[in-house]
């Protein structure tokens, strides 16, 4: 059904481009084509007629902006390197601070003594007997 649906279209679209009732371009096209024919020849001979002189254009918008902008990326790096400096000696500074005010004996390291060791042991033990249970 489909097929001979579509064969039937294909035959008439045939017949209509093969149709005789067609004579080629009407009038109104032919003289808007020879009027917009003559326009593009007269175009032509004025073209010919003038003298072009090619002119290069100035390149200083491009060194203007180049230097503006090199001072303000090196002022931002210098700014940003003065705000590291700063901050690192004054972190330095509050470490520094820390351990001065830090309780005695903090900060230090020493060897546990063997009966320490077993306490922790012993805690760790209970801990886990807790955790299994």
């Amino acid at each position: 059904m489909y097929t001979m649906i579509s064969r039937r279209l294909v035959r008439s679209r045939r017949l209509l481009h093969s149709s005789s009732s067609y004579d080629g371009p009407s009038e109104a096209l032919k003289k808007e084509i020879a009027r917009l024919e003559k326009k593009r020849k007269k175009m032509r001979f004025l073209k010919k007629d003038d003298l072009f002189v090619e002119v290069r254009e100035s390149t200083a918008y491009l060194d203007t902006m180049k230097m503006p902008i090199v001072l303000t990326f090196v002022v931002v790096a210098f700014f940003a390197k003065i705000l590291m400096t700063y901050d690192e000696s004054r972190s330095q500074e509050m470490i520094e601070r820390k351990i001065r005010n830090a309780p005695e004996g903090q900060g230090t390291v020493r060897m546990l003594s063997r009966e320490e060791w077993d306490e922790i042991q012993e805690l760790v033990h209970q801990f886990s007997a807790r955790m299994d249970h």
